[in-house]
């Protein structure tokens, strides 16, 4: 009984007033203006300088507001095009990204970012750092390779290695590589090695608590690749359960969801 009244108070006491905000400006505003304050649940559309857009990726969009105040908080972000990155190279490009999203570039030997690593941002200012690998002065040497689990170097590891050097890794098998393959040494530091996303192991036993089969594969046991896709069905004479998770599935790093059949 009390908490009704107390949203209905909310609701009527709280309100949002005109919207100010950077790089856009709501459609008709300044017919709206005499309008403010609103009360919580109005929405306005509203659009985006050149070179911004809503959160959404939306030509426009909707400002809404709620008990929070105007949502989304902000309505604008950065739009960045990546072309290319100057002295490397990268497996994206001519893709448009919004500010908060990164991107990963491979220098060519002997460059590097401004920031000594390989990951670029969108930000309201544009990319940082710029698309640009820069030459870098390296002298000291570096030890050997970090290990890393579920995979190795694919050449034979030194005890030292000289600037600039590189080595490739790989994953065991039904392993998943994550990351970039190659790392440099520079500065006596190797760059971030990959990772090795485990695989997933799919038992008899664990299938026939849940009461399904594989669709497609008929063995006791099977091996998924990280990020492979798995597809089940009933057992014949059930039938999926109420509320059960989809039968397509994927391998997350070791972990399935299983569906289930009753």
């Amino acid at each position: 009984f009390w908490l009704f009244y107390l949203i209905f108070f909310l609701f009527q006491v709280k309100s949002c007033e005109f919207p100010q905000f950077k790089y856009g400006c709501l459609y008709y505003e300044e017919i709206l203006r005499p309008n403010f304050p609103v009360s919580i649940g109005n929405k306005y559309s509203y659009k985006c300088d050149n070179g911004f857009s809503p959160p959404s990726g939306l030509f426009w969009d909707y400002l809404r507001c709620t008990v929070q105040g105007w949502e989304p908080e902000v309505p604008c972000v950065r739009k960045c095009v990546f072309h290319y990155v100057e002295n490397g190279e990268s497996a994206y490009w001519e893709k448009i990204y919004v500010q908060g999203q990164s991107l990963k570039v491979q220098c060519y030997n002997g460059y590097s970012l401004q920031n000594g690593q390989d990951t670029m941002t969108c930000t309201e200012n544009g990319w940082s750092p710029p698309p640009k690998c820069i030459r870098i002065n390296s002298t000291r040497t570096c030890g050997p390779p970090p290990p890393i689990d579920n995979g190795d170097i694919t050449s034979l590891s030194l005890p030292e290695y000289e600037p600039l050097s590189s080595v490739d890794y790989q994953c065991q098998k039904y392993y998943l590589l994550k990351g970039n393959k190659t790392i440099t040494c520079r500065n006596g530091k190797w760059s971030k090695p990959p990772t090795c996303l485990h695989a997933c192991v799919i038992p008899e036993n664990i299938m026939e608590a849940h009461n399904i089969i594989l669709k497609w594969r008929h063995t006791e046991k099977i091996y998924a690749q990280a990020g492979e896709d798995i597809e089940f069905e009933c057992k014949r004479g059930y039938q999926k359960a109420r509320g059960s998770l989809p039968f397509r599935t994927k391998c997350i790093n070791g972990t399935i969801n299983y569906p289930t059949c009753v």
